[in-house]
C-alpha cells in the first residue's frame, strides 16, 4: 500500500514534465510553464561543437503571469579562445534587457543568478535564451526548471452605499436601518474573477461579498472597512467609512416628507413626515445621545479672559440679527435676554458682575441648590468641575452664535483645559443651545478624575431660583466619576408648540396626520408644513416637499349609465348626469372586465361594500360615485356626478295684483310659466318669472308651471 502511495504522487511528474532541449525549439517561441529546460545534450549528454540557439519560452496562459527558469545544474566552459555563454534577455525578444551572460571561465560550475530563480518582470512575462558554444569545448551543460508565477496585480478598493456618505464622509443612519454596501474594485490587470471582498462593520461583525447589507441596533460611531483579495492572493488597500448610527437630529426646526415617489401606475400611498415635536421649556427630558460634536471644541470667534481662574466672564447679550430677528431662547418657560460663562465649566442665565468669584469647591453639594456658590449662581453644568485654565497655551473657553435665524445655535466650549491639582488631565467639553426649539446639549469629550484636588463634578440644568434641575443619572456630583465621549440632551416637554400640516399642490390643507395614505392616479405634489411658535409668540414655518411621480396605468376604467326607457336602453357617458327618479334603477357600468380584479364602488366618499365591475342604483340618491379597480398591481377609479330628479316636486303659488298676478315657485326651480287658456282681455304672463300684467279686475287665469330639469312635469 505505501508503495502504491509513492507511485500515484510520482506518476503526474513523469507524465506531465516534459522535457525541452534548446537545441529542438530553435529560433521558436514555447508557451510552457511546466518542465525541464535543457542545453543540446539533454539530461543525459553534454553539448558538443559548434552551436548558436535563440529559444523564447512565454506563460502558457498570457501576460498575467510570468515565466520562472530554476537551474539546478549549470556547466558552461568559457576557456580562453572559447565562446562558451548563455544570454538570458528579460522578454521575449533579444532586443530585450539582459538578466545577465552566464559562463565559467575558471572551471567551475556556476549557479546563474546565484542559485535564484531568473523571474521574467516584463510585460510579455517571457524570457529569451541565446547559448552559443565553440569546438575544442564541451561540457555538461545545464538543467533549469520551468514554471511559472502570478504577479500581484495593483487592486484599489472603495465603498460606495446607500444611503449615501454626507459631505463629511459619514454615513447617517437610523437605529436598525439597513445599509446597502457595495464594494468598488479597480483591477490593475483587469481580472476580478475569483476576488474576495471582505467586510468588517466595526461592531464585532464580519462578512464576505461584493454587496452586503448591514444595520445597527446600538447608537454610535462605526468605522466599517473593506479589503478586497483577488485571485492571485493579492490585498487591496483598506478603505473605510464613517457609520453613525443613532445620531440625534439637530435641535432645529426642521421637517422631512420624505424621498420623492416612483410609481409605475396609480396606487396607495402612505406619507410619512418626520419633525422635530417640542414643547414648552416648562419642563425637560433627558436623553443620552450620541457623542458627535455638531462644532470643533476649538476655535469659536469669542474667547473669555482666562488668566485669571474661578471667575465669571462679562455678560452677553442673546444677538439680534440686522433683519431685527433676535435669538428667541426660553429656558424654564422665561425668555433669557443674556447668558454669563464662567471658568468652571457653568453658564449663567442671570448675570452677576463680570470677574466675580466663581466658587471651585462643592463640599459635597448637589443640584437643585440656591445656596452653595456658585451652584446658586449657575443654569448650566457642562460639567461644572475645579478646572484651572491660565497654565496651559493650548487652552480655549469660547463661545459663538452660530447659523441664520431661525436655526442659530450658542456654542460656548471649553477646550483643553488642565483639571486644577492635575495638570496633566485635561478636560474638554461643550453646550450648545438652540433658539426657537430651546434644546441644550451638551457634549463632553474628556471630564477626567483628579485625585489629588476636589474632584466635584455635576452636568445638568437648574432654573434661576435653584428650586428645580435636570441631572443625568450618576452625574450629581455623586461619587469620583468621570467621563470620556458622552453627551446628553434636554429636551423642552411642556404643552406642545407644534401645529403639522400636510397641503396639496393648491396649498390647501388636506391632513394634519403626519401619516395617511392616498391614492395618486396622477404626479402630485404634496408640502409637509411644520409651525413653531416660541414661548414669546414669534412663529416659525419650515416646510418641504415630496413628489410621487405616477406613470399611466396599463388599463382604463371610464364608467357609463345605463337605463330602460320605453323598451331601449339609454347610454349616457358623460361626468356629470342628470336623471330622473322614475328611470330607475340605474346601472353604472366600469367597462372594465377582468378575472384578477377587484372592484370597490363608494357613493360621496363612503365605500358601498360592492365587489362587481357594474354597479346598480334601486334608489335615487344624487352624488359622486366612485369605482376603484385593483388590477395588475395598480389602482384606476373613475367618477359620476349623477342628479337625481323628482317628478312630483313641481310647484308654485300666485298672488293677486291689480292688474294680474306675480308667482312663487316651491318645488324645482328654473322653468317656465304660460296661459293654460289665452285670455280674452290682452293680459300678458312673463314665461321666466310668472308675473302677470295687463288684466282685468275680477278675472281669473289658468297658468300653468313647466319644469325643465330632468323630470320635466307641469
Amino acid at each position: 500500500m505505501r508503495l502504491l502511495l509513492i507511485l500515484v504522487f510520482l506518476f503526474p511528474y513523469f507524465i506531465f514534465s516534459q522535457d525541452y532541449n534548446i537545441d529542438d525549439y530553435d529560433g521558436q517561441t514555447i508557451f510552457v510553464c511546466d518542465g525541464n529546460f535543457y542545453d543540446a545534450g539533454g539530461p543525459d549528454q553534454p553539448y558538443e561543437g559548434t552551436s548558436n540557439y535563440v529559444v523564447t519560452i512565454c506563460p502558457e496562459n498570457g501576460p498575467t503571469q510570468q515565466l520562472s527558469l530554476e537551474f539546478v545544474d549549470f556547466t558552461v566552459i568559457g576557456y580562453a579562445g572559447s565562446d562558451d555563454y548563455l544570454i538570458i534577455y528579460n522578454g521575449d525578444s533579444t532586443d530585450s534587457e539582459e538578466f545577465g551572460v552566464y559562463a565559467d571561465t575558471s572551471g567551475t560550475t556556476p549557479d546563474p543568478n546565484n542559485g535564484n530563480p531568473i523571474v521574467a518582470n516584463n510585460s510579455t512575462g517571457c524570457l529569451t535564451i541565446v547559448f552559443n558554444s565553440a569546438p575544442p569545448i564541451s561540457a555538461n551543460g545545464w538543467h533549469a526548471i520551468i514554471s511559472c508565477e502570478e504577479p500581484c496585480q495593483e487592486v484599489t478598493a472603495a465603498i460606495d452605499s446607500s444611503p449615501s456618505a454626507n459631505d463629511d464622509g459619514s454615513i447617517e443612519v437610523d437605529l436598525d436601518e439597513s445599509i446597502d454596501f457595495t464594494a468598488i474594485g479597480t483591477f490593475s490587470n483587469g481580472i476580478s474573477e475569483g476576488a474576495i471582498y471582505e467586510w468588517d462593520f466595526g461592531d464585532g461583525n464580519s462578512a464576505n461579498g461584493e454587496n452586503i447589507q448591514h444595520s445597527y441596533s446600538t447608537a454610535g460611531l462605526y468605522n466599517v472597512s473593506l479589503t478586497i483579495t483577488d485571485y492571485n492572493d493579492c490585498s487591496s488597500n483598506v478603505v473605510e467609512v464613517q457609520v453613525i448610527a443613532g445620531a440625534t437630529i439637530p435641535g432645529n426646526p426642521y421637517v422631512d416628507a420624505g424621498n420623492d415617489i416612483e410609481l409605475d401606475c396609480p396606487n396607495i400611498v402612505q406619507l410619512n413626515a418626520d419633525f422635530l415635536e417640542i414643547g414648552q421649556s416648562t419642563s425637560y427630558e433627558i436623553n443620552q445621545i450620541v457623542f458627535v460634536p455638531p462644532f470643533s471644541f476649538s476655535g469659536l470667534e469669542n474667547s473669555i479672559n482666562i488668566n485669571t481662574d474661578d471667575i465669571w466672564d462679562s455678560p452677553e447679550d442673546f444677538p439680534t440679527d440686522n433683519l431685527g430677528n433676535i435669538f428667541d431662547f426660553c429656558f424654564f418657560n422665561e425668555f433669557q435676554p443674556q447668558f454669563q460663562v464662567g471658568s468652571n465649566g457653568n453658564i449663567n442665565f442671570d448675570p452677576i458682575a463680570a470677574g466675580s468669584f466663581n466658587a471651585y469647591d462643592l463640599n459635597g453639594a448637589t443640584i437643585p441648590n440656591n445656596i452653595t456658590p456658585p451652584l446658586n449662581e449657575s443654569n448650566i453644568f457642562t460639567p461644572f468641575h475645579d478646572i484651572y485654565p491660565g497654565i496651559n497655551s493650548a487652552t480655549e473657553i469660547s463661545w459663538e452664535i452660530i447659523g441664520e435665524f431661525p436655526n442659530r445655535v450658542l456654542a460656548v466650549s471649553y477646550f483643553n483645559v488642565p483639571m486644577f491639582g492635575c495638570t496633566s488631565e485635561i478636560a474638554s467639553h461643550m453646550a450648545v443651545f438652540y433658539e426657537t426649539t430651546n434644546i441644550i446639549d451638551i457634549y463632553i469629550l474628556n471630564a477626567p478624575y483628579c485625585s489629588s484636588f476636589d474632584n466635584g463634578k455635576i452636568v445638568g440644568i437648574q432654573n434661576n431660583d435653584g428650586s428645580i434641575a435636570y441631572v443625568p443619572p450618576d452625574r450629581n456630583n455623586t461619587g469620583n466619576w468621570s467621563t470620556e465621549e458622552e453627551a446628553w440632551r434636554f429636551t423642552p416637554t411642556g404643552e406642545s408648540i407644534v401645529e403639522f400640516e400636510w397641503l396639496d399642490s393648491n396649498g390647501d390643507l388636506v391632513s394634519t396626520d403626519p401619516s395617511f395614505e392616498v391614492l395618486l392616479t396622477e404626479t402630485t405634489t404634496y408640502t409637509a408644513r411644520v409651525t413653531y411658535t416660541t414661548c414669546t409668540g414669534n412663529i416659525t414655518i419650515v416646510e418641504d416637499e415630496i413628489t410621487i411621480n405616477v406613470e399611466e396605468p396599463p388599463f382604463n376604467v371610464e364608467s357609463v349609465v345605463e337605463y330602460d326607457e320605453n323598451g331601449s336602453t339609454i347610454i349616457i357617458e358623460e361626468d356629470v348626469i342628470e336623471l330622473c327618479g322614475d328611470v330607475l334603477p340605474v346601472l353604472i357600468n366600469s367597462q372594465y372586465e377582468s378575472e384578477t380584479a377587484s372592484y370597490e364602488w363608494y357613493l360621496d366618499g363612503q365605500t358601498l361594500g360592492i365587489n362587481d365591475s357594474s354597479l346598480n342604483i334601486a334608489s335615487a340618491e344624487s352624488g359622486i360615485y366612485t369605482v376603484e379597480v385593483y388590477d395588475e398591481d395598480c389602482i384606476v377609479s373613475d367618477d359620476i356626478r349623477i342628479n337625481f330628479g323628482d317628478p312630483n316636486d313641481s310647484s308654485f303659488e300666485l298672488t293677486a295684483t291689480c292688474d294680474g298676478a306675480t308667482a312663487t315657485v316651491t318645488g324645482l326651480p328654473g322653468g317656465s310659466f304660460a296661459f293654460a287658456d289665452a285670455p280674452s282681455d290682452g293680459a300678458v304672463i312673463d314665461p321666466d318669472t310668472g308675473t302677470i300684467t295687463g288684466g282685468s279686475y275680477g278675472s281669473t287665469y289658468n297658468i300653468e308651471y313647466t319644469t325643465n330639469d330632468a323630470c320635466p312635469s307641469t
